[in-house]
């Protein structure tokens, strides 16, 4: 490593450190994984990709390893429920990974301990990324990860369970209005459920956050400093999620993890929100399912969804930098797999305007509505801030709550923006 790397290095490494310190990371010592000191030529790579994820990824590092002789990718893959924990602790000790995957939204929280990439790419690497999602990697102008892809929310729902109610399966609804019509029409046609907007019932944030913007609101202050929700758009979605399962019977009042997937897996459940990463679930799946934009919500004066995007990052503290930004680069611009096999949205500008990827299964089925989103500004990312949970715990959790009429929605979206406030300033 250069003279200059390791300044940068330790100047970074120091200030991470503090953040460290702030966020109580003698509080996340518990958490343990195996981290970094690969052999020479081998890039430790985590990811937190299970699923069809986990197979797409898998047999992208199996494709590099097979076409590279210098660079082999050890690949090692982390519970995604630790994984950013994990992670923290590995970038603050001395066994972190020489690769890493990042949520656009988590950079922030990492970017003392990422190495900047300037230095390391290739001529044009800047060239080969779709623009807006090429901007999401950069911070205080610096470029800390490169983008593997975006992954939008949309609307799924089974065809099987609209026949049955007599309802037109290729005419999914659009509005809140078609979407209170169809839903009311499974209610009483079918012993089906109707709608969930968030089959895991623990990610409730991301699409509120959209449908936040998507009625004119914010979710946060200019700055990032303040909760802007506990206004009226916010109180109107709380009550919207209220009445999904308490007033409208489209849902289970509960808010038992994971209950909704589980529904619409076993065709239980007609209408869900979801990301890119469900097509490789679906395609399992003994039923006709379909996905549309997801503009359901009332009041939706703009559309707007929830995105986010997965980037490669480098920590700072590695022996490997080089080489780690090869592979980052070769499995960010060699996404194919990505896009086919895990359904999402490639980052890389030839991957996404490939004939191979448009006419593949995955493209017409979801690839096509959810490019459509992207390309005409549809997409609404989460802030990015120290950390996440600040205001991802108290919306999560008030809506659970909510969702589960174990709390009146006005209350409980008022004292979540209070929570996250608190929590922010704090």
């Amino acid at each position: 490593m250069s003279s200059k790397w390791q300044a940068a290095t330790l100047s970074s490494r120091r200030q991470f450190m503090k953040v460290a310190g702030a966020a109580g990371i003698a509080g996340l010592a518990g958490c343990t994984g195996s981290g970094g000191g690969s052999s020479d030529g081998t890039v430790t790579f985590w990811t937190p990709f299970a699923g069809g994820d986990g197979e797409a990824m898998k047999a992208l590092v199996t494709q590099f390893n097979e076409e590279h002789d210098s660079i082999q990718i050890e690949r090692q893959r982390q519970p995604f429920d630790e994984y950013y924990d994990k992670l923290f602790t590995s970038m603050t000790g001395s066994n972190a990974p020489d690769l890493a995957v990042f949520h656009t939204t988590e950079i922030q929280r990492f970017s003392d301990a990422l190495q900047p990439l300037g230095g390391l790419l290739s001529d044009g690497t800047a060239d080969a990324y779709v623009d807006s999602i090429w901007q999401e990697t950069e911070f205080d102008g610096n470029r800390l990860a490169l983008p593997l892809d975006t992954h939008p929310n949309g609307l799924y729902y089974n065809k099987d369970i609209f026949k049955e109610a007599g309802l037109d399966p290729e005419s999914p609804p659009t509005t809140f209005e078609e979407l209170k019509t169809a839903a009311d029409t499974i209610t009483a046609e079918t012993d089906k459920q109707a709608f969930n907007p968030d089959p895991y019932l623990r990610f409730f944030v991301r699409q509120f956050i959209a449908w936040q913007h998507g009625r004119g609101g914010k979710f946060l202050t200019a700055d990032n400093t303040e909760a802007a929700f506990g206004g009226a758009d916010g109180v109107a979605l709380a009550e919207f999620y209220h009445d999904i399962a308490n007033e409208w019977d489209w849902d289970e009042v509960d808010a038992t993890a994971d209950r909704g997937t589980k529904a619409f897996r076993s065709g239980d459940l007609a209408m869900t929100i979801n990301g890119t990463w469900y097509f490789g679930v679906l395609q399992q799946q003994d039923y006709d399912w379909g996905m549309t934009k997801p503009f359901v919500a009332p009041g939706q004066s703009e559309p707007q969804t929830w995105a986010n995007s997965h980037t490669l990052g480098v920590p700072n503290t590695g022996q490997k930098q080089e080489a780690a930004a090869e592979a980052a680069e070769w499995l960010t611009q060699n996404s194919l797999l990505w896009g086919t096999d895990a359904g999402h949205l490639p980052a890389a500008q030839d991957v996404l305007d490939s004939s191979e990827l448009r006419s593949a299964t995955v493209w017409e089925k979801t690839l096509s509505t959810f490019s459509e989103m992207a390309q005409n500004g549809e997409l609404s990312y989460m802030p990015s801030t120290e950390n996440n949970e600040n205001y991802k715990r108290p919306v999560n959790q008030a809506i659970a709550q909510i969702y589960s009429g174990q709390l009146d929605p006005e209350e409980g979206i008022k004292q979540a923006a209070t929570d996250v406030t608190n929590n922010l300033q704090g």
